[in-house]
Formats: structure tokens, C-alpha cells, sequence
């Protein structure tokens, strides 16, 4: 498959990669855990006709510096990257969306910077602590440690795939799936990894302050996506005026998983807002 053009700015001891297509109003997409702009590679055309749609890789992912240092990476360090890559780039306001890790550094980054907002999509994150077994995480990162990124794509690949997770798979081809897969692990700073895995296993709850959030939110949730869903519902009952999203055939990654039913739910946000 054609990738598209990466383009770099420099933004304080990082030099950030990112995607930059279209014309209009800006529309920013932040990826997740172990993700890259990879992950939206495919929506971008979907809006770039009416929008300038960006999607940038975090400190430690795709193809932004790896510090190598695991005190580098905390979710407070990646909403102040945001903020100055932002500024690098010279735009004043934007459309953001952040998904899993993504969003709980797009809400934060809404909680501290909310005049540079146009609107806000939460998709498939939390603002408290993950609903799985604690220390789930950790054993990935010790895997990753002791194996390399090969050990954990290949536990990746032997758990089973449920309907919507197969969703996404046949949505990119089997190939392409893992292959992307493959290279973000390649890519990702494993420090990073680790660092990370920690701070998520043990995420405080902010979900009281986002009342503060005044800007029109959105918050989209695959329905198969079990460990987000009550966090989606409380982040969506507590910022004012925000539209609950649920997405049928979908769990952790609805923009493959049931990419027309995720494009549409954009649209409506983009209209509103």
C-alpha cells in the first residue's frame, strides 16, 4: 500500500512526525498506546476535501524521537508536546480527537487549553482506570523486554479475534493488519512501552473535572469495547452538553472496525459543531 507523505517539525528536544493533508479548518487526530498517525492512514481523505487533517505520532511512537528515557514519558509530557507542536505549526484552533491514550491526553490537553478548541472527540478512552486485570499491561512490557517486539506480536497474534476485532483485520487485509502492527512495535521506544504500561495501570479519576470542558464533545465508543464503556458513559453524562456515540460492530478501533458507522458519527460532530 502508498503511504502518504510524512512531514517533521521540530518541537522543543523532539522532532515530531506527522500527516498534514487538506485545506480548512484544522482537525487534529492523536493515536493510542502503542499506535502511530498509522492509524488514521486511512481516514485522512475522508475529511481532507473540507478540512486540514493532521495526525501527528507521539513522543516514543511511529516516527518521533525516542528519548530512551522512561521519565520522559507521562501523559502530562505528551499534552504539553501537543500544545507546543500545535504552536509549531502555527494554528490557532482546532478540531481535536484523541483515541484511547490519545484521548486522555485530549482531554487533558481540553482541561488546560480549552480557548484553543473548536471541539473535542473522546474515542474509546477513559478518565479513570482501565476496567482489566491489574497488571495486564506489565506482562506485555515484560514480554516486549525479554523478547523483543517479534515475542509480542506473535502473542498478539495467537489470541483469538472477536467479530469486531476480525472487522478490522478484514477491513485492511490480513497482511496489512499485522504488518502494521509489526511496525509501530518496531518503531515504538520500548521505554516508553514500559513507562506507559505503568502510568495506564494506574490512571487517577479525573472524571469530575471535565464539567469544566465547555467546548461541544463528543465521545464515541465501540460497543464491543468492554473495558471503556462505563467511562465513556460517566465522561459523556459529566461535560455539558456532550453526545454519547455508540458504534455498533466495533470495539477498541471502530475506524476499521466499522469505518462507515465511525465516518458518519464524525460528520455529525463536524456539522454541530
Amino acid at each position: 500500500m502508498t503511504r502518504r507523505k510524512s512531514r517533521t517539525v521540530e518541537v522543543g528536544e523532539l522532532t515530531m512526525s506527522y500527516y498534514d493533508e487538506g485545506d480548512g479548518p484544522v482537525f487534529l487526530l492523536v493515536h493510542g498506546f502503542s499506535g502511530s498517525k498509522l492509524d488514521f492512514h486511512d481516514q485522512l481523505g475522508w475529511f481532507s476535501d473540507r478540512y486540514r487533517v493532521i495526525a501527528p505520532d507521539n513522543r516514543g511512537h511511529g516516527e518521533t524521537t525516542n528519548t530512551g528515557d522512561a521519565s520522559s514519558y507521562s501523559i502530562d509530557a505528551m499534552v504539553d508536546d501537543l500544545h507546543r507542536f500545535t504552536g509549531a505549526l502555527g494554528i490557532e484552533q482546532f478540531h481535536l480527537l484523541g483515541h484511547s491514550l490519545g484521548g486522555m491526553i485530549a482531554m487533558r490537553y481540553a482541561l488546560t487549553h480549552q480557548d484553543k478548541l473548536r471541539s473535542l472527540i473522546l474515542m474509546d478512552t477513559s478518565a479513570t482506570a482501565l476496567d482489566v486485570p491489574k497488571g495486564a499491561l506489565g506482562m506485555t512490557a515484560t514480554i516486549l523486554q525479554e523478547g523483543g517486539p517479534s515475542a509480542l506480536l506473535e502473542m498478539m497474534k495467537a489470541a483469538p479475534s472477536t467479530p469486531e476485532v476480525q472487522n478490522g483485520i478484514d477491513y485492511l487485509g490480513e497482511e496489512e493488519h499485522w504488518g502494521r502492527i509489526a511496525e509501530k512495535l518496531e518503531q515504538m521506544d520500548q521505554a516508553a512501552y514500559i513507562s506507559l504500561a505503568e502510568v495506564l495501570d494506574d490512571l487517577p479519576d479525573i472524571t469530575p473535572t471535565l464539567a469544566a470542558i465547555m467546548v461541544p464533545t463528543t465521545v464515541i465508543i465501540g460497543a464491543a469495547d468492554a473495558p471503556f464503556i462505563e467511562s465513556s458513559r460517566a465522561m459523556a453524562a459529566t461535560i455539558p452538553g456532550a453526545c454519547l456515540e455508540i458504534i455498533a460492530d466495533a470495539s477498541h478501533c471502530p475506524q476499521y472496525e466499522n469505518a462507515e458507522a465511525w465516518r458518519d458519527v464524525i460528520d455529525r460532530h463536524l456539522a454541530r459543531t
